[in-house]
């Protein structure tokens, strides 16, 4: 039996349009038969690995960077080893080790897109390599400098570029997984699983007419400088995500820095709860944290979402929150009854206890974020080693 911690928030954002289609509108999906505000989990992940370095939770080389431009970051590298290298000698042997190792593609710099000459090329499938798979591969390459062609003949040395490449020595690789087109080999599953944020209620899309004065303009010009238009949404949401504790033992494997699975997990905890992805941020200032934190430890990884299938009205001049809260306790109950796992444990971190009270029992209650996620993370690695012990 393998073991998940399966996190549920109920997380109110102001107005704001956090996530937009391709017309600028703020995405949206219908469900229960109505039209509902929806943040993409490609967004929130996003945020979330963003959040690991802002909020400093995981160190910078532990981490990796998602780029068409990985062959000026390994040229960097190369150069940091190989100062005689710099510029167009370093591009190029980039070039060869990067087409090498990972089967990209690679376009022509565009100095337009650059800002600078001589730019190394960009390739043309965006890659995901840790920053210190970066700096391994850099050394390898130097190795064979002189004639990097040949070198790559010799099979040690082919291999070694490869497996550099191929490697998970990245935190955030490890969480979320890697699918680069070019290479089976390159592919690592993710050990997270995170779910569209859905409102649990109707979200009528809002529209903001707005316009710029200008403050030059002359006194008798009423006019204004322009004129435009932004659709928003002010949802209510029920976010979901499920870590799965021995696939993400397994993708640590390669891991080369000072952190244990405990230590990941919370901070990928913290990040779930603390990042808000950024659009239109600057006209919204919408960072806001979940009203409410569920932090479960169990055998199912099981989402609750079809406790808000029934749209969540209002009672009594009141928001959405209370009956959310109500709503989502009476999901978990019954849920439980029917297909629940006994030796599940579970956490519960709430700003509105008084709103929140149906979900009281059903969890410990903690009184701070990093009481959760050190809880949270300790019993997913309990739990984790105990079913790593088991006979297959």
């Amino acid at each position: 039996m393998t073991v998940h911690l399966t996190l549920h928030a109920l997380h109110t954002l102001p107005p704001s349009n956090v996530n937009r289609d391709e017309t600028g509108a703020p995405k949206t999906a219908t469900y229960g038969g109505v039209l509902r505000a929806r943040v993409s989990s490609q967004a929130w992940k996003r945020a979330m690995r963003l959040r690991f370095t802002t909020a400093g939770l995981v160190p910078a080389q532990d981490l990796s960077d998602r780029t068409r431009h990985g062959v000026g970051q390994l040229a960097k590298a190369i150069t940091a080893l190989r100062p005689d290298l710099e510029g167009t000698p370093a591009a190029d042997l980039a070039k060869k080790v990067l087409v090498f190792a990972t089967g990209a593609s690679v376009e022509s710099p565009n100095a337009r897109r650059t800002g600078a000459e001589g730019a190394a090329p960009t390739t043309r499938e965006t890659l995901f390599l840790g920053r210190r798979q970066i700096d391994r591969i850099a050394d390898l390459a130097v190795q064979g400098a002189d004639d990097i062609t040949t070198h790559l003949k010799t099979k040690a040395n082919a291999n070694a570029i490869k497996q550099a490449a191929s490697s998970r020595d990245a935190v955030d690789i490890a969480l979320f997984g890697r699918m680069i087109a070019t290479g089976d080999n390159l592919t690592v599953d993710a050990a997270v699983q995170v779910a569209h944020a859905l409102a649990v209620h109707r979200t009528p899309v809002e529209s903001d007419f707005f316009t710029a004065v200008d403050d030059l303009a002359s006194g008798d010009d009423h006019g204004v400088g322009m004129i435009g238009q932004r659709e928003f949404l002010s949802p209510t949401l029920y976010r979901h995500a499920a870590l799965t504790g021995p696939d993400l033992a397994a993708n640590l494997a390669d891991y080369a820095g000072t952190m244990d699975p405990a230590q990941v997990t919370a901070a990928f905890v913290r990040v779930f709860a603390e990042a808000v992805p950024a659009g239109h941020i600057t006209s919204y200032a919408h960072t806001t944290r979940p009203d409410v934190l569920i932090a479960t430890v169990t055998g199912t990884p099981l989402s609750h979402i079809g406790a808000f299938e029934t749209p969540v009205e209002t009672v009594s001049g009141g928001g959405h929150l209370a009956p959310a809260a109500e709503r989502l306790a009476e999901h978990m109950k019954a849920t439980d009854t029917a297909y629940g796992d006994p030796t599940a444990r579970s956490w519960l971190l709430t700003l509105n206890p008084q709103a929140t009270t149906p979900l009281h029992t059903l969890a410990t209650r903690v009184t701070n974020l990093t009481e959760l996620a050190e809880a949270a993370a300790g019993e997913l690695d309990r739990r984790t080693q105990q079913t790593l012990k088991e006979p297959a």
